[in-house]
Parts: C-alpha cells; sequence; structure tokens
C-alpha cells in the first residue's frame, strides 16, 4: 500500500462523524387555530331543542322562586293575623260571661232599690229568683255543681276540712258541705270542702254495753275482799 493510500485511511478513521440535522420545527401559521374556528355542529336541531330547555327550565325556576316569595308572605300574614286574634280572645275572652249575667246583676240593682217597702217574705222571694237565674245561666255555659252530701269521699272532687267519729255513717261518708264544689264541663273547677265520717278510735265501749275499764275495777274490788 502506498503512503498517498494510508494517509486517506488514516483521515478516515480521526474524522468526526457529522451531525443530524434538526427537523424544522412548524411555523405557527401551519398549526391549525382550535379556538379561531370552531368545528361545525353535527346536530344543530339539537343543539336549538337543548337551548330551548335550558329556557324553560330557567323560567320555571323563577316562576317557582315568585311564588315560593309570595307564600311565604301570605304566610307571615297569617301569622301576626293570628297572632291578634289570639290577643284579642284571650282579653275579651269573659265578655260573653259578662253579657249572661247582666240580667242578674239588673235585677240585684232591681232588688236593692225595693228592699225598704217590702216584706221580709217579699225579699227572701226575690233573692231566691235572682239565685235561681243565676244558677240557670251558669249551668248553660257548663256548669254543673259537685254531688258530695251522702257521698263516698272522693279526694278528686272534695277537700277534707275535717273529720267527725261516728257509728251512724259507714267510715268516709261526707257527712257536712262546708263549701260546694263545681265542674266546668269536664274539668274541676273548685272541690268541695266538706267533713268526712271516721271510724270511733279504739278504748270505747264494747258491742255489749260494758265498760272493760269498769269491769277491771270490780275485780279488784272483789280481790280485796
Amino acid at each position: 500500500m502506498s503512503r498517498r493510500k494510508r494517509k486517506d485511511l488514516t483521515e478516515v478513521e480521526v474524522e468526526a462523524p457529522e451531525e443530524p440535522v434538526a427537523a424544522e420545527a412548524p411555523t405557527v401559521a401551519s398549526v391549525p387555530s382550535v379556538e379561531a374556528e370552531a368545528p361545525p355542529s353535527e346536530n344543530p336541531t339539537a343543539e336549538r331543542a337543548f337551548d330551548s330547555e335550558v329556557e324553560r327550565l330557567q323560567r320555571e325556576a323563577s316562576e317557582m322562586r315568585d311564588l315560593a316569595q309570595r307564600k311565604q308572605a301570605e304566610f307571615e300574614n297569617y301569622r301576626k293575623r293570628m297572632e291578634r286574634e289570639r290577643l284579642d280572645l284571650a282579653r275579651y275572652a269573659g265578655a260573653d260571661v259578662v253579657k249572661e249575667v247582666l240580667p242578674v246583676l239588673d235585677n240585684l240593682a232591681r232588688a236593692r232599690t225595693y228592699a225598704a217597702g217590702s216584706s221580709e217574705e217579699q225579699l227572701k222571694d226575690g233573692v231566691a229568683i235572682v239565685h235561681r237565674q243565676l244558677e240557670e245561666i251558669l249551668a248553660r255555659m257548663g256548669l254543673t255543681e259537685v254531688e258530695s252530701q251522702g257521698k263516698a269521699f272522693d279526694p278528686h272532687i272534695h277537700e277534707a276540712v275535717s273529720q267527725l267519729e261516728t257509728v251512724e255513717h259507714p267510715e268516709g261518708t261526707v257527712l257536712e258541705v262546708f263549701q260546694k264544689g263545681y265542674l266546668f264541663k269536664d274539668r274541676l273547677l273548685r272541690p268541695a270542702m266538706v267533713s268526712v265520717a271516721r271510724a270511733p278510735s279504739g278504748g270505747g265501749p264494747d258491742r255489749d254495753g260494758t265498760d272493760p275499764a269498769s269491769e277491771d275495777e270490780s275485780e279488784a274490788v272483789r280481790r280485796s275482799d
């Protein structure tokens, strides 16, 4: 091999490889812009139907909101009106009772006017008439008297203020009524104040009429004799 050829081989071996040329980047103009141009709609009819449905729902939501606001305002007005009526009812609840009792008040006023020139018997009759009239008015309203005299004591409607030992009546019998009790419809308005029978306590005479204390004294005298 000649010297020329050896030199060429040496140059080939030491020569660095050439770098690959990078691919040319595409310019901006070559990239399609998504925002600049929207793809055409595939179904325009469906889009119009969707928009129409959205508008309908928005309209219904607005109507329901307006309806809820009106109902809330109506309820608030109703609540205020009921509160006023409740206060008026509590304030004037006794007006009907007073109106019913007015005739009794008129009769009492007449009785006072004619009491000076009336006899005792006439005055008694007038008081009895007024009393009966008042009882009838209260009975129409629902007032009833608690049955007490001679009845068994009932702690739900009676109030015992005294007890009397007796063998003539069973224990717990109402012997005397000091103050009448009343029921208003089905509710106790005032209990009756009564005296109740009680069985005699121990130490009294035996059933045969003899006193045990007297028998003991007689036995002691006989033993001393």
